[in-house]
């Protein structure tokens, strides 16, 4: 999510803990503890190129082994894009990072994609990843309801040429009355496959149909669409806190930037809430959750949630960022996993925040180390 437009230093050497902490309204379990913060790198646009910045969505492309960066980048600073970059570890296990190569987003005809408000098809970029089969890749966008587009999923080569798109589910397109569906930036931020193959989309916030967005005090339904070819579209509820810092700004708000799957049924879902100061800037308190929906209703049949008795996904919290030594870590929005499970079931997250092409907010790359406690089988 674009919005309107804090950095204690880690000792190289040193793993800082996280600490367990209550869970947040909408919760079913308390945090676990101790899942460890190892690495936090600034990735300095030299690395890349001058309009680097943006970055919502991450993957590891494990056909060229390249790390996939996406910009939310609406053709403002540059055209609409996303970076390659390789990423290696040493001998002690800290990443180092290569050189970063641009990637233009281009549709079916080979064409860049304009500003908004210029009467063509303008997008906003947010996730990306690879198809299971490792031969396309796939990223969406938001869309924008003032030009009268709305969002959409596109699998492309690795050249950024848009190869198809994804048939979306009618109640997650753009409906120009206004009445139902998609409220305006506020759509597709997470994207991942299952193990089985299946896509899943979650959206950021509520449809009008399924009620009010996040707010303080009051939490909100989203919905993760399952996609899958040849069976028909199953829909999930997923429960958003509400909002855990007002700020003295005017506006406040919670949602999901980005989800990743751990196997059929489960997937990390990051929350992120963004709260404006008495300047008017953007404060970020992000969240990470396991969220299972092996118990959860399918909800496709549902029109409209609000005021609905349905069951949601079971979530438990993972990391509250707010409480992790060298907050706050800005606006979380991309990750996959750094490399395969160990054999004690533990695994390492790698995530990105989005500097909003602020000078003051680098971006910055976390390596975060999840216990076998968090992730049971």
């Amino acid at each position: 999510m674009r919005r309107g437009r804090r950095s204690g230093a880690l000792a190289c050497a040193v793993a800082m803990l996280l600490q367990g902490v209550p869970a947040h309204a909408g919760a079913d379990a308390p945090a676990v503890p101790a899942v460890r913060l190892d690495q936090r790198i600034t990735l300095e646009r030299s690395r890349f190129d001058e309009r680097f910045g943006g970055i919502s969505g991450l993957a590891h492309d494990r056909r060229t082994n390249r790390w996939l960066m996406l910009s939310d980048d609406r053709s403002g600073h540059g055209p609409a894009r996303f970076y390659t970059v390789r990423i290696a570890e040493d001998r002690e296990g800290r990443l180092r990072i290569g050189k970063g190569r641009q990637v233009m987003l281009r549709d079916a005809a080979g064409r860049t994609f304009p500003k908004p408000g210029t009467g063509s098809e303008a997008v906003d970029p947010e996730a990306i990843r690879v198809s299971p089969d490792g031969k396309v890749l796939l990223w969406s966008s938001e869309g924008d309801v003032r030009d009268g587009v709305g969002p959409s999923v596109r699998r492309i080569d690795r050249k950024g040429r848009e190869l198809g798109r994804v048939m979306l589910p009618q109640n997650l397109r753009l409906d120009p009355t206004g009445a139902t569906g998609i409220r305006d930036n506020a759509t597709f931020e997470g994207l991942d496959f299952t193990p089985d193959g299946a896509l899943w989309i979650a959206m950021e916030g509520p449809l009008i149909e399924d009620g009010l967005p996040a707010a303080p005090g009051r939490t909100a339904i989203v919905r993760f669409s399952r996609l899958e070819e040849g069976a028909p579209t199953r829909q999930y509820a997923y429960r958003l806190d509400a909002v855990p810092v007002a700020g003295p700004g005017a506006t406040a708000d919670n949602g999901v930037s980005e989800i990743l799957a751990l196997d059929d049924r489960r997937m990390l879902v990051m929350e992120r809430s963004g709260a404006t100061d008495a300047d008017g800037r953007f404060q970020f308190h992000c969240r990470l959750y396991l969220a299972d929906f092996g118990e959860a209703q399918d909800v496709a049949p549902v029109p409209s949630l609000s005021g609905r008795d349905v069951t949601t996904a079971r979530k438990t919290l993972l990391v509250d960022f707010d409480t992790i030594s060298g907050a706050p870590f800005g606006n979380l929005e991309g990750m996959d996993w750094l490399g395969a499970a160990r054999a004690d079931g533990s695994r390492r997250l790698a995530i990105v925040n989005d500097d909003g092409f602020e000078a003051d907010r680098p971006t910055e790359l976390l390596v975060v180390e999840l216990p076998p406690i968090a992730l049971p089988r």
